[in-house]
């Protein structure tokens, strides 16, 4: 890696382009141990209360080499966000940049399952809190279950939750200073608490816990990979690539997002999560726990699955530590929560500035909060409540959201590469096309590692970015008549409704296909049918500029779409003895992500927007005799 800015090291803020004007509003305010404060509050959140047992109980004691892929895939993705951040700063970048190489419809695609994420994420910390609360105070009846499930109750644990994200709009409507101002004191609470945590674990480690229930790999290999998403360990990174979305509020962002994200996107995490992972293995007692010594997969419905670490350290013998930790089950997932809400609310003001939704998201108030935008997000999130309200079942699901928007930082760099040699980049990596092909399949083979039921979940609610694209940015745009337009949209819509419904997996509590559910090959068909459907009409009907859009971003449409099929028959699927069994299936998953990537460089190429921005850039420099090469 090497710095550098058209051979100065410059550090004043890159130009802006025209359609970007909103940001001048605004305020640079975060600074660096602000903006690793940051990515630390979002990682130690909810994830290092819950994930210790979640990744235990999907692969037992070998969960602890599963914390170290994780780090070292999330390495390997990082590389690539370090020299795009530095380069762009900007708020809501992950949602922005695709708009800058392939154009609108994939920048849609991407915002959407970006905005699914951002807006599940204050929820499922909300889940985390009411959880441990109702959990220790069982009479508050905040929790009750579910088809042997344990979920947020109706109306009482629901109700908790969103009084509990009413109190982050307040927060966030004060703007990024207080957010990341007192976050800092949040953090370092977040830090002492956990390390703590680990310390007293260990008084109570049993090396047994090691070799118990069929050994260290007590589920096979596999399980290793698929604990990275199920498990929560991809949730608990999930701060990696959020530091960008902060860009145009971070003071000197050229030097400030890369340190962040290698400090605070991955170092610290990963001593917390491996030392509290071992503590709680080591200290793990199986008959307080009410399960078979050894059944690590019996963990999820077991008496400590609502409160892990805080039975752990009292069975330890450390009970009076349980208000400390009680007191952190509230504060780090609700600081987490908080700045969640704050991400969620700058990918809808970038999509706003993207033109993908309309402008009244980038109004601001007097703190420099996009305040529609915020109110926006809060009442979303209060819809997903409902269909997953239980942490350890929407867990799963909200990962693969996160990793999904990893993905596309390698086709950008690589298409920037081309397109805009001369851009300043204060962070240029070396053998930057080889870091981004590698950053792209390591992010889909997170996705793939997943599993089915997550997967399917996802991937059907992303798929609805199609109609709203079609109704309304084609339209907008003046790509696609209204009429034929919304007539194609509303019957997607209506066929989306049907196969979701008749499939069978959507949003079941127990993770398995209703017993009235289609076939795969009758359910998959459709599936595909109804896509490839919608995009060839749109495709039909468009103007030569709208054929132009959808032809930059449909391989990704067709790349999810295969990774489904293929997820079905692999190793991660719902079959008892899958026909892509062994890594036959990693090894397919692999080469389609090779061949995914060359098409998605090979798709991209100059936009309107690059071009605003690369002639501000030009008169930036022609305004300033330091940035002469």
């Amino acid at each position: 890696m090497s710095r550098q800015a058209n051979g100065t090291t410059n550090e004043s803020q890159p130009a802006t382009g025209a359609f970007e004007v909103a940001d001048l509003k605004l305020k640079k305010q975060i600074s660096l141990f602000g903006l690793i404060a940051l990515a630390v509050s979002v990682q130690v959140g909810s994830g290092w209360l819950l994930a210790t047992l979640a990744a235990a109980s999907h692969a037992g004691p070998a969960s602890i080499i599963t914390w170290v892929l994780g780090a070292l895939f999330f390495g390997v993705i990082g590389i690539t966000w370090m020299e795009l951040g530095a380069m762009l700063p900007r708020s809501g970048a992950g949602v922005r940049y695709p708009r800058l190489t392939h154009g609108a419809f994939l920048s849609w695609f991407n915002g959407w399952g970006y905005l699914i994420a951002a807006l599940s994420l204050p929820v499922i910390e909300v889940q985390a809190v009411i959880t441990y609360i109702g959990g220790h105070w069982p009479e508050l009846g905040l929790l009750e279950v579910r088809q042997g499930v344990t979920v947020l109750s109706w109306p009482t644990g629901i109700i908790a939750g969103v009084l509990l994200l009413f109190v982050f709009f307040i927060l966030n409507s004060f703007g990024a200073k207080l957010l990341s101002e007192s976050n800092k004191y949040v953090t370092i609470w977040k830090l002492i608490v956990p390390l703590t945590t680990a310390i007293l674990l260990f008084s109570a480690f049993n090396s047994a816990n090691f070799t118990i229930g069929g050994g260290f790999f007590p589920f096979g290999g596999g399980a290793v990979f698929s604990a990275l998403a199920g498990g929560g360990i991809v949730f608990a990174y999930s701060g990696l690539r959020q530091i960008l979305d902060f860009g145009g509020e971070v003071v000197k962002p050229q030097r400030n997002i890369p340190l962040a994200i290698v400090i605070g996107g991955l170092i610290i995490p990963l001593v917390i999560y491996l030392a509290l992972q071992i503590g709680f293995i080591g200290a793990l007692n199986w008959d307080l726990a009410g399960i078979k010594p050894g059944d690590w997969a019996a963990l999820l419905n077991s008496d400590w699955a609502s409160a892990p670490l805080l039975n752990a350290v009292a069975a330890a013998g450390f009970g009076w530590f349980s208000v400390v930790l009680l007191t952190d089950a509230v504060l780090s997932p609700s600081a987490t929560g908080w700045v969640w809400l704050g991400i969620g609310t700058r990918s809808v003001y970038s999509m706003s500035v993207n033109k993908e939704l309309p402008v009244v998201f980038q109004r601001m108030n007097r703190f420099g909060t996009p305040i529609v935008a915020l109110i926006a997000c809060t009442a979303l999130g209060v819809v997903f409540f409902f269909p997953a309200p239980s942490w350890y079942l929407f867990v799963g699901m909200v990962s693969i959201a996160l990793t999904l928007s990893y993905v596309m930082g390698g086709p950008v760099l690589a298409v920037l590469r081309r397109t805009a040699p001369d851009l300043p980049r204060p962070v240029r990596i070396k053998g930057g096309v080889a870091w981004a092909l590698a950053g792209f399949v390591a992010s889909l083979m997170l996705i793939y590692f997943a599993g089915w039921v997550p997967l399917i979940n996802l991937f059907t609610v992303l798929f609805l970015a199609l109609p709203i694209y079609g109704a309304y940015t084609s339209v907008k745009e003046g790509w696609s008549r209204i009429a034929p337009s919304w007539i194609l949209s509303g019957l997607l819509l209506v066929a989306w409704v049907v196969v979701a419904t008749g499939g069978g997996w959507l949003a079941t509590l127990d993770q398995k296909q209703r017993p009235d559910g289609w076939p795969f090959p009758v359910y998959f068909g459709a599936f595909v049918l109804a896509i490839a459907a919608f995009l060839a009409i749109l495709y039909a009907i468009s103007t030569p500029t709208g054929r132009r859009h959808l032809r930059a971003g449909v391989w990704l449409v067709v790349t999810l779409t295969a990774i489904v099929g293929l997820a079905y028959f692999g190793q991660f699927g719902p079959l008892k003895n899958p026909p892509l069994g062994g890594q036959s299936d990693v090894i397919m998953m692999a080469a389609l992500s090779i061949g995914a990537f060359f098409w998605a460089v090979r798709s991209g190429g100059p936009t309107e927007e690059l071009d605003d921005i690369l002639q501000a850039q030009r008169e930036l420099d022609a305004s300033d005799p330091t940035t002469a090469s």
